[in-house]
């Protein structure tokens, strides 16, 4: 029996049938730390909902935040941000969900996941808005690469005492990511929203150096009159970045 004569065709099949077999046999890599995966374990399609206005990755690159850092997450709430920010600070780095006051919501996200990066300090609602200057006191100086806090700024009772806390715990050139719901008066409590030069004024006056403004979240379409969970599609949000 004569072999069979070598075609096109058929020594595109043994190139093809060789590709594959590489690629089965070939070892899976680790996710390489910094990255984030939108379609992690545990996200749910209310996550993937909330990317499209909350832009993570985006905002995580405007913010500085890298592999490596260690991170607070103000007023974590159920975890959404600080599941992505374990991602993005990898192994080597840490972020602390300081202030959570929904911590039911924020274990059932977190305790499946096992993330060996991240640590919860549960202040129930609404004691952390009112006495966290206090309780930040339990931090050492210098401490921290970054703190970042989403929607949150507007709740404080007490910002400038806070934010004397917040530098005091940042290392020297550490960054303040702030993102809140905007409004044309100085603050509207009744909405839960701030007005961007109001949250400069006193960050500012804090001794921080307002590093960089972005419009990756503004929508000029938004209702000021709404509440930030009635609007969450077309909120108009400030995005800042400061730096001690």
């Amino acid at each position: 029996m004569r072999p069979l004569r070598p075609t096109p065709q058929r020594n595109l099949n043994l190139l093809f049938a060789a590709a594959l077999s590489a690629l089965v046999l070939a070892p899976s890599r680790p996710a390489l730390a910094g990255t984030v995966d939108l379609d992690a374990p545990g996200r749910t399609e209310e996550d993937k909902d909330r990317d499209a206005y909350n832009k993570p990755i985006e905002l995580f690159d405007f913010w500085g935040i890298k592999d490596g850092m260690k991170v607070i997450d103000l007023f974590p709430g159920g975890g959404y941000a600080t599941q992505l920010l374990s991602m993005r600070v990898g192994p080597k780095g840490k972020v602390l969900a300081y202030a959570s006051y929904d911590h039911e919501a924020f274990e059932k996200r977190m305790k499946p996941l096992n993330l060996a990066n991240v640590e919860e300090v549960e202040i129930p609602y609404p004691d952390g808005f009112a006495t966290l200057d206090k309780r930040l006191k339990e931090l050492p100086a210098a401490s921290f690469d970054a703190i970042i806090t989403i929607r949150n700024y507007h709740d404080l009772k007490n910002p400038i005492e806070v934010l004397a806390e917040l530098k005091r715990i940042l290392r020297p050139g550490g960054t303040l990511g702030i993102v809140d719901s905007r409004t044309s008066k100085e603050r509207d409590p009744d909405v839960c929203r701030i007005n961007q030069a109001t949250i400069v004024k006193e960050v500012t006056g804090a001794g921080f150096k307002l590093a960089a403004t972005s419009e990756m979240m503004a929508n000029p379409k938004d209702d000021y009159s709404r509440a930030f969970w009635n609007a969450r599609w077309v909120v108009d949000q400030t995005t800042l970045r400061f730096v001690r």
